[in-house]
């Protein structure tokens, strides 16, 4: 019995473990793409730092060569390089909004599936629990009734002894009384008979 609890008691301890050791997997694997999610973050957003860099040489150069076209630009900004100046960044803002919406989303997603696997996991060790909590009462119960079956036959059988012990001791207590009766009916007949004849009792040393 002992090497069943114990055996017992490992499975629980191995199963709480291998639950904990399951949502911290999870977890560090959470980190681990969050991790990677922004060094791919970052790097894009270097590429296109670099890229506007680029650009920027290239219209300095190009500017260098046609300086007349440059004043023209700058003394009269047209209204089309305005709105595409708008529009790029509108784009640019509206592809981060929906980049960054993804990654809420991914996030959301992977903490409902990390929320849904430990619960599933509690509730699995909280099954065994309760189920190794009733077997425990169970076997608890049943040796609470063995021993006071134990105790119960123990104390008819104290019973049965006091009542052989008490017959015994009767039996001995009335033969002692019949005997002390008969001593003294022995010694009144022998007073008797020496008053009779007038004798005096013989002193006896054997006691």
């Amino acid at each position: 019995m002992s090497w069943d609890y114990n055996c017992e008691f490992a499975t629980g301890v191995a199963a709480a473990t291998l639950a904990v050791h399951s949502l911290t997997k999870a977890e560090e694997e959470y980190k681990r793409k969050m991790r990677e999610d922004f060094e791919k973050s970052k790097t894009e957003l270097q590429t296109r730092k670099d890229n506007s860099v680029r650009v920027t040489r290239y219209s300095s150069s190009k500017e260098t060569k046609d300086a007349d076209q440059r004043v023209r630009e700058r003394a009269m900004p047209s209204r089309k390089t305005v709105v595409l100046t708008d529009q790029r960044q509108k784009g640019s803002s509206t592809r981060n909004e929906v980049k960054e919406s993804k990654v809420d989303s991914w996030e959301k997603a992977q903490r409902r599936k990390i929320n849904k696997r430990y619960e599933k996991l509690k509730s699995e060790v909280l099954v065994w629990e309760n189920a190794k909590k009733r077997e425990a009462k169970i076997r608890m119960e049943r040796k609470k009734n063995e021993l006071e079956l134990r105790k119960s036959r123990n104390y008819q059988h104290y019973l049965i002894k006091l009542d052989r012990i008490d017959a015994i001791a009767g039996g001995a207590k009335g033969q002692l009384e019949e005997t002390k009766r008969n001593d003294e009916c022995e010694v009144k007949e022998k007073a008797k008979y020496m008053r009779s004849k007038g004798k005096n009792p013989v002193k006896c040393f054997c006691c």
